[in-house]
Formats: structure tokens, C-alpha cells, sequence
């Protein structure tokens, strides 16, 4: 789960659904996928399961009007339905011509509905959404502390005692060090680690005696209810760094560990973890899909699995340049998180490892945001 979800968060805005201002599009839409919809049939039937645990016929504030639940869960099915026939198409007929039909039924069939930014929003002047993106992050640890894998990841503590302490009292002090609540120690730095912390969830190998490598899942388990603060603040209040970029953040760790402590210390929260046999999971427990789960504002969308249409940019690579590329895509919204604010606020789940680290760290522009409904 996203940084920062605490059950407090959770619990004071568990009303019944509600959805920002919204904007009903009266015209039609040239809908596309660029990734032609991989991905997305398991996002859905991993968000299905989430529906049919809840009052179906409970009523929800969608924008202006009031919906029953199953009108969202229809809308998935029906999408669904239509997405299959045409990745069916693919198969036989030219891709333009199957996105035509698409089209002629997507715009028949469903409402578009464009969130409204609040004025203090970044996109506000422009009625736009702000987008950015997130990632899991991997490593490489050990069940055994050794010179090779030092630093551990921890599980949540039974005792609020233990639960509230610092990041400072953890990692330097030995809080918990010895308790039983060591999941994994891990290779990576401490700044890597913190990462983690920012991401929520992440995978660690750990090499079998055979050789080969084992793969675990971590989720969002807990935090200790401290102030979260990006360390780039501080960073850059103290002369450390200029412009805030995790490149220059992880630079100045590796030419300066006499200053790891303080800077990682300017963050006081600290965040526990869950071994999972799934991707990391977002909020409802429903894993997380690779390029196709969203995070929004929960104090402003109270719903989740609700059909979003984006068009906005992603960072790409030619002849070794990176450039930011127009893109379209369809995403179900499944996770949530405290520095997500906003009725008009994205942050795109990009998966796994490296490549989708560089991809969500070049990910900070307005876009275009629907929220889709079966007319």
C-alpha cells in the first residue's frame, strides 16, 4: 500500500462513497491503449473479487448524482467484456480498425466524467490532473544478518511501545534490533530501505542452497505514526544537494555516509512490512497490476475500482536521451496514500525493479483523467 494509509486515515473517511467534483464530457472520445490493454483483464478480475465483498446495492455519491455500487461493478464487467473482443480482433484484423470499432462502442456505451482540481491544485487553471508514479523496489536479502546482508526490514511490532518509535531509534539505535521482527536483512543501503518506505511494498530475493533464488512479496503493514518528511528538504536546506532527484539524493549517501544518520533522521517515520504471496497490496487487500493500478486522494474518492481513462506523458529512452512521450491508457484506481492530495490526483503504479524506478521518478506533469461510468 501506498505511504503514509493509516488506519486513521481509513477510518475517518470511511463514509459512504463519495467523488469529487466532476465534470460530465458531452463529446466523444478517441479511447486507446498503448500498452493494447495487457494487464488490464487481471487488474479487473483482482478488483471483482473486492465488489462481491461489499453491499452491491449500497448508494454512492458519484459527482452531482447517486449511484448504487453495482453501477461501478457493471461498468468494470462491461469494459471487460468489450476489452476481450477487442484483443480478439487483434488477432485477425488490423489494429486501427479494431480500435475504430472500439471506439464506436466505448463512446456508445459509457459516460466520461473529468475530475475537478481544486484551486489549490496544480492543474487548476487548466482543469487538469496532476500525475506521478510509483514503484516497487527490489532486493536482495538474507533471513541471516552477515557482513554482505546488514540492514533489516522489519515487521510491525505487537507493542505500541515499539510501534512509535523513530526512524533514528530504529535504525541507529537498536529499537528493535533482537525482537523476533527482523522479516529480511537486505544488501541494499539504508537509503534504499527508506525507499521502500516511500514505495510501501517491494520483493526480496534470497538465494536457496541450490542456487537458485527465492522471491518474496512485502506489503504495507503498519507505520510508527510519525511525521513523514521527504529527505530532499532537508537535503536541500542544508546545502547537500540542488535540485531533489533520487540520482543526486543517492550520490551524496555514497560520497558522504558520515552524514547518513541526520539526514535519514530529518524523517522520524518509519513504516513495518507484511510477507505476502502476491504483488504488494493496495488498499482493499486487492494486489497491485503493473501499469494498471492508480493511487488517488481518499479523502476525496471514497471508492475504489472505479474505470479511469488517462492521457498524459511517460518517460522514455532514444538514442540515449530520455524524452517525455504522449501516452493513453486505462487504469482501475486500487490504492491510495497520505501525499496524495487532491480531487485531481494521480500516482501511477509502474511495477518492479530499476527500469520502473527511472520511469517513476521522471513522472511529475498535468495530464488528462476520466472517470468512466456505464450509461
Amino acid at each position: 500500500m501506498k505511504l503514509l494509509i493509516t488506519t486513521l486515515i481509513l477510518t475517518q473517511f470511511a463514509l459512504a462513497g463519495k467523488m469529487p467534483a466532476l465534470e460530465k464530457m458531452n463529446k466523444d472520445f478517441n479511447y486507446s491503449d498503448d500498452l493494447d490493454f495487457k494487464n488490464m483483464e487481471l487488474a479487473i478480475e483482482r478488483h471483482e473479487k473486492s465488489f462481491l465483498s461489499k453491499d452491491l446495492n449500497e448508494t454512492l455519491r458519484f459527482g452531482k448524482k447517486t449511484i448504487k455500487r453495482q453501477k461501478l461493478y457493471d461498468t468494470l464487467l462491461a469494459f471487460k467484456a468489450l476489452m476481450l473482443e477487442t484483443k480478439e480482433c487483434f488477432k485477425t484484423v488490423a489494429k486501427d480498425e479494431c480500435y475504430k470499432t472500439f471506439n464506436e462502442k466505448m463512446n456508445r456505451s459509457f459516460d466520461a466524467y473529468r475530475p475537478m482540481p481544486l484551486s489549490w491544485e496544480k492543474g487548476y487553471s487548466e482543469k487538469k490532473t496532476h500525475f506521478t508514479a510509483y514503484y516497487s523496489p527490489d532486493f536482495e536479502g538474507s533471513k541471516t544478518q552477515t557482513d554482505v546482508y546488514k540492514y533489516p526490514i522489519y515487521g510491525i511490532p505487537k507493542s505500541a511501545k515499539l510501534r512509535s518509535k523513530t526512524s533514528d531509534q530504529i535504525n541507529f539505535g537498536g529499537a528493535l534490533k533482537g525482537k523476533g521482527l527482523e522479516l529480511f536483512y537486505v544488501k541494499e543501503s539504508l537509503y534504499d530501505i527508506w525507499l521502500l518506505h516511500v514505495q510501501g511494498g517491494g520483493r526480496v530475493k534470497v538465494k536457496n542452497k541450490d542456487g537458485s533464488y527465492k522471491k518474496y512479496y512485502l506489503s504495507y503493514a503498519g507505520s510508527n505514526k510519525q511525521k513523514f518528511k521527504f529527505l530532499y528538504h532537508y537535503m536541500k536546506d542544508q546545502g547537500m544537494i540542488t535540485n531533489g532527484s533520487v540520482p543526486d539524493q543517492r550520490a551524496y549517501f555514497e560520497a558522504h555516509p558520515e552524514d547518513q544518520r541526520r539526514i535519514l533522521a530529518s524523517c522520524p517515520s518509519f513504516i513495518f512490512f507484511k510477507v505476502t504471496t502476491t504483488e504488494p497490496l493496495g488498499t482493499e487487500n486487492v494486489p497491485l497490476t503493473e501499469k494498471r493500478s492508480i493511487a488517488t486522494d481518499y479523502r476525496r474518492v471514497h471508492e475504489y475500482g472505479i474505470l479511469n481513462f488517462i492521457r498524459t506523458q511517460k518517460p522514455v529512452v532514444r538514442g540515449g536521451h530520455r524524452q517525455m512521450q504522449d501516452f493513453s491508457r486505462f487504469f482501475i484506481n486500487q490504492d491510495t496514500g497520505g501525499a496524495i492530495k487532491g480531487n485531481a490526483r494521480v500516482d501511477m503504479y509502474f511495477g518492479y525493479g530499476k527500469d520502473a524506478e527511472r520511469a517513476a521518478y521522471g513522472v511529475n506533469n498535468l495530464g488528462e483523467q476520466y472517470y468512466l461510468l456505464l450509461k
